[in-house]
């Protein structure tokens, strides 16, 4: 897009009145964003003093009740603990409001389905906000898969570690964090996913699984396996991707891609030591730009375009299913079917 098309883009987002339900640590994240590509109006939290900070920050009304901000907003992101999504999604789209809901969508399945079925009929734009699908890294990737520069896919891992998040009460890591490279996974194989197998526990928190590996099978014959946990004191966010043709590594936070390929030179099967191996290696660096920022300006940008956001209310539904049924394993110790 030249420059010229970017400063109308800039300049139709800044008609947009916008606000934050729920300013805790993502939420205000939204806020900020808001404030910069947008007309940000106000945010809302029930933590008077936290909502109070960010709207004092951003120069921004703070609304002790979030339905109070309804009718001077054209937009929000919904930001509250998960359990909240489906009561406040509805008061949302009943009063006309344009929404982005933050991951996951909802804490099942039933709940998700109900508010996709609330939109329906309705001239509202739903977004469900899968963060990663916006990291420039997974557009490069998914455009090669496109292209079939890479050969075609086998299998596709990701791992995703960190330490406990306090912010986090309400789900385990399957909601919180495996949901992530599910969606992405889904989104590179661009298949369904058929059925899953899961094995978990709580080493260190009695409510809910903190260590998750959940295999996925979609319905190409790809096989699927994402690693999550909250008891490893560092950040890991990678995926690595396995074809007829080559190995793939992608990092998620320095957002770049290595394509890695070899090939046997002087091969003696009656000495396989001697035998030499030449690797090479391609190195992918993409523009480097923020995943949260990209995720709003489309969000604004299906707004103004009336088109659908690029991580839709169906696919955010998909995301659920898969993480719920991957709890269900856990507890049956069998596969689960994804219907």
């Amino acid at each position: 897009m030249v420059q010229g098309d970017n400063r109308i883009k800039m300049d139709e987002f800044k008609k947009i009145r916008t606000g934050v339900i729920g300013v805790g640590s993502m939420g205000q994240n939204h806020a900020r964003i808001y404030n910069e590509v947008s007309k940000l109006i106000g945010v809302a939290d029930l933590d008077e003093k936290q909502g109070k900070k960010v709207a004092n920050r951003f120069g921004v009304k703070f609304y002790s009740d979030y339905k109070n901000m309804l009718k001077d907003v054209d937009a929000v992101t919904i930001s509250t603990p998960t359990i909240y999504h489906k009561e406040v999604a509805k008061e949302v789209i009943d009063s006309g409001v344009h929404l982005l809901v933050e991951k996951p969508f909802a804490d099942n399945s039933d709940d998700a389905k109900y508010i996709l079925e609330a939109t329906k009929g309705k001239d509202i734009t739903l977004a469900v906000g899968h963060i990663e699908r916006h990291n420039e890294v997974i557009k490069k990737a998914r455009a090669c898969i496109q292209n079939n520069e890479w050969g075609k896919i086998l299998t596709i891992s990701a791992k995703r570690f960190s330490s406990f998040p306090s912010r986090i009460r309400d789900v385990g890591v399957l909601f919180d964090l495996t949901i992530h490279d599910v969606d992405v996974i889904s989104y590179l194989v661009g298949h369904k996913i058929n059925s899953v197998f899961a094995l978990g526990g709580k080493a260190k928190n009695n409510t809910y699984e903190d260590h998750v590996i959940l295999s996925t099978q979609f319905d190409n014959g790809v096989i699927g396996s994402c690693e999550t946990n909250w008891l490893t004191p560092m950040k890991v966010r990678k995926i690595n991707i396995t074809t007829d043709t080559c190995f793939v590594t992608i990092d998620y936070m320095k957002q770049d891609i290595k394509i890695n390929s070899s090939s046997f030179h002087n091969l003696d099967s009656s000495n396989l030591y001697k035998s030499s191996m030449e690797v090479k290696q391609d190195h992918i660096i993409v523009d480097k730009t923020e995943p949260l920022k990209n995720e709003i300006n489309d969000f604004l940008s299906s707004i103004i375009n009336n088109r659908e956001p690029l991580v839709t209310a169906e696919q955010g539904l998909q995301a659920v299913k898969v993480v719920e049924s991957g709890l269900e394993s856990i507890k049956s110790g069998d596969f689960v079917n994804i219907l």
